[in-house]
């Protein structure tokens, strides 16, 4: 069999295997490939329908005219097997199979099915992805598991054992102005497993940055020798959940997946500097700074601030995580005295430029130009907004026109309900332009500090 998933990721025909009438949830993977503008033929089987949303239907997949690359499985559990030795006949690279059931259900039939299903695609030569999965998100091939996701491709890759995850963490990447190179959902990872998917995507030239969501594996030796192979070149951001008597009960039953304790993971986290982290929220903001930062120079932090006590907060959290304070330059500090006003403000990192800055909001973006000028700073974390919704934008936009002009790193940090106004709206256009908006400093600098030295420790290896 083939070592390869380019069945999974780049198919030119694709058939829909049990596709129901009416809306019932296998319909959305037709809805998705439509949604997503797929160029190649699209075949649909069902036992009885001929004509299905005004598409020929076929009885089995031996009737398909042509090859087929790619077959959705989402037919009744009972058919499945009759469904992967067709596949087997007309000699696909691959399958995804949504159907459920199996050993998810914790009992000897279903891990005695799945075995069967493994056997059948090795000697049909072909992959199985699932069972108990949504499938796959791939931008430049127009696949998705449903309508309505991103079609604009990136550089992060996604690999998770939920489905649910998926949409979650898609959509909220997306709401921060990053794009995906590959999506993938493994469920029980009866075949195509987390560790080929890391080989893969550490292969693959599009993707640079792999996130992941992981409750367990089956064969830990694989897992570990390609996370070895992968963290040594790209960064690999790994969700381990599962790590607790509950957590381990919950995704038995909800993967089939065996966890492991969690000092194992921890170790291996160490070991190959796999970036581990808890919650979505943290492999946001990990995935954000990898995505849009750079970790050259000596990492040296600047924090303008309107606000005073979050600016105290930023200077604390830099020189937790690792990272140095800059020292402004002359030329920097003479440049900001004959900006600001002469009270209410501080010429020292972090620069205060006072609270009427937010009626003022020029005062940040001159600021900023001013650092962003200075070579002893890498690093740029602002802190403030306007009075308005009109003069937070200009801020924003300030941001922008201030950015423009360089390739060192800026950070913003928008608090929650700082300035009552719509804040996504606002802010968009600072993702848009790569520029990262996280609603703490503290949140901000743990994920910068965290890619520095993730980057040192790919340096030092050479």
């Amino acid at each position: 069999m083939e070592d390869t998933l380019e069945g999974l990721f780049f198919p030119e025909s694709i058939a829909l295997y049990g596709i129901p009438r009416g809306i019932k949830p296998g319909k959305v993977f037709l809805l998705g490939l439509l949604d997503q503008g797929f160029g190649g033929p699209i075949h649909l089987i069902h036992p009885s329908a001929r004509e299905i949303d005004g598409y020929r239907t076929y009885q089995s997949l031996d009737q398909v005219p042509g090859p087929v690359d790619l077959v959705i499985v989402m037919s009744p559990r009972d058919t499945v097997f009759d469904a992967l030795d067709q596949c087997a006949r007309r000699h696909v690279k691959a399958v995804i199979l949504y159907t459920s059931g199996f050993s998810e259900l914790g009992d000897e039939t279903g891990r005695e099915a799945e075995a069967r299903m493994r056997r059948i695609a090795r000697d049909g030569g072909f992959r199985i992805l699932g069972p108990n999965c949504m499938g796959v998100l791939s931008p430049d091939s127009r696949i998705a598991p449903f309508p309505g996701m991103p079609k604009t491709s990136g550089k992060l890759g996604f690999i998770s054992q939920s489905g649910s995850l998926v949409n979650l963490f898609v959509n909220e990447c997306s709401n921060k102005g990053l794009a995906f190179s590959h999506v993938v959902s493994i469920g029980n990872g009866v075949d195509v497993d987390m560790a080929d998917l890391l080989e893969w995507m550490g292969r693959d030239d599009k993707t640079l940055i792999i996130c992941s969501y992981c409750e367990g594996t089956r064969d830990s030796a694989r897992l570990v020798r390609a996370l070895r192979g992968t963290t040594a070149h790209k960064p690999v951001i790994m969700w381990k959940v599962g790590l607790t008597a509950a957590g381990s009960r919950a995704a038995a039953s909800h993967t089939g997946a065996m966890t492991g304790k969690v000092d194992l993971w921890n170790s291996l986290f160490r070991q190959f500097h796999v970036l581990d982290v808890y919650d979505i929220e943290e492999m946001t903001d990990l995935a954000m700074a990898f995505y849009n930062l750079e970790p050259g120079g000596a990492a040296r932090v600047v924090i303008i601030s309107g606000p005073g006590g979050p600016a105290v907060s930023a200077a604390d959290a830099v020189e937790r995580s690792g990272l140095s304070m800059a020292v402004p330059g002359e030329e920097s500090i003479r440049r900001l005295r004959a900006l600001l006003p002469p009270t209410g403000t501080s010429l020292d990192n972090p620069i205060d430029v006072g609270l009427g800055a937010s009626f003022d909001v020029g005062l940040y973006q001159g600021a900023l130009e001013i650092i962003l000028d200075d070579p002893g700073v890498d690093t740029v974390v602002i802190l403030g907004g306007g009075a308005s919704t009109e003069m937070s934008a200009d801020f924003v936009q300030g941001i922008i026109r201030a950015k423009a002009g360089t390739d060192k790193n800026v950070i913003a940090i928008a608090y929650p309900g700082f300035v009552q106004i719509d804040q996504k709206e606002l802010l968009r256009p600072l993702y848009e332009h790569g520029i990262p908006v996280y609603p703490t400093p503290e949140r901000a600098v743990r994920a910068y500090a965290r890619m520095v030295r993730y980057h040192r420790y790919r340096s030092a290896r050479g």
